[in-house]
């Protein structure tokens, strides 16, 4: 049997009231909201009031410095930005089928560690669905799995970065990574046969940020050691602008062995000596637990898993 909210909710909720949530919970300012949402500012009015009796909770707190939202309308704002963010997906989706293609498909990946599996993945998938639109987020994992807990994206490709990540996600592991510290093939340090963390901490490195299980790592690994800190660090989720800044500026990084391998084998990288216990996670296919895949989403995961077998196998033995 339904509960009494639900009928009140089917019946009487409409979009205007979730739009008008969700912008107020960005904003928080009523009038800037009227006018962003061409209406009057007592129109608007109308409309937050109808919610809030609608759902039978004040869903805003009216202060000095505008309107904050009250525990329940943070609840409240969560469901609508979800809901509106699934609507613009079904409406583009939708254009995209009835213009003859094959619907839409959001995904997130960390770019660090898969580009070259991502791209050769987009690019099958397009074989399949030459018109699908895909369109795709490329960011840390902690800003891939806050925009999956959002269904801003169907997937993600990272890692869990914190425990409670597994009681929101199921995760699939594609491949446990070997990381390599590494410089230009004509940097001081490239020659040397033997370094550890100590000798290097003191060099310019480019890194990723602090929220990343990389960068986690390397921080953790320091502090073990008793070595503090990095403190001569520039910060970037590029892998171009990494690898430039290793080659160009003379600095030192930390990639997964699959970016690596073929620079190093052609000389424009050198891997340095330097041991780092490898306690990544495992990186995989990350959905929202309990959640079944659609078709697109499924057929995307397929091409995944085929493409990081052969990349596996194709690793295997390889050394620096």
């Amino acid at each position: 049997m339904a509960a009494p909210l639900l009928g009140l909710l089917t019946g009487r909720l409409r979009f205007k009231h979730l739009r008008l949530i969700d912008a107020l919970a960005h904003s928080g300012n009523l009038h800037r909201v009227a006018i962003d949402m061409n209406m009057t500012q007592p129109a608007a009015t109308k409309i937050l009031q109808d919610a809030e009796a609608v759902l039978g909770v004040q869903l805003f707190e009216r202060r000095p410095r505008g309107m904050v939202l009250t525990d329940i309308g943070g609840y409240v704002a969560d469901y609508a930005a979800r809901l509106l963010r699934e609507t613009d997906s079904f409406a583009d989706g939708l254009d995209n089928l009835k213009a003859g293609g094959f619907g839409a498909l959001a995904v997130g990946a960390i770019m660090a560690t898969t580009p070259g599996l991502l791209p050769r993945a987009i690019a099958e998938l397009k074989q399949r669905r030459p018109l699908m639109t895909i369109r795709l987020l490329a960011a840390t994992s902690d800003i891939l799995l806050d925009a999956l807990g959002r269904n801003e994206i169907a997937l993600a490709i990272g890692r869990f970065t914190e425990p409670k990540d597994a009681l929101a996600f199921d995760i699939e592991p594609l491949s446990k990574e070997e990381l390599w510290i590494f410089t230009a093939a004509d940097h001081p340090l490239a020659g040397h046969r033997s370094l550890n963390l100590a000798d290097i901490a003191g060099q310019s490195w480019v890194l990723q940020p602090k929220s990343s299980p990389m960068r986690q790592l390397i921080d953790r690994t320091l502090a073990e050691q008793g070595i503090g800190s990095l403190q001569n660090i520039v910060e970037t989720t590029s892998i171009f602008a990494t690898l430039h800044l290793v080659r160009e500026a003379g600095m030192v990084a930390c990639l997964p062995k699959s970016i690596l391998v073929e620079g190093v084998a052609r000389g424009t990288f050198t891997r340095l000596p330097v041991s780092l216990p490898n306690q990544l996670g495992p990186l995989g296919i990350i959905t929202r637990r309990g959640e079944t895949p659609s078709a697109t989403v499924a057929d995307f995961i397929d091409v995944l898993r085929a493409i990081s077998r052969r990349d596996a196998d194709a690793l295997e033995g390889i050394d620096p």
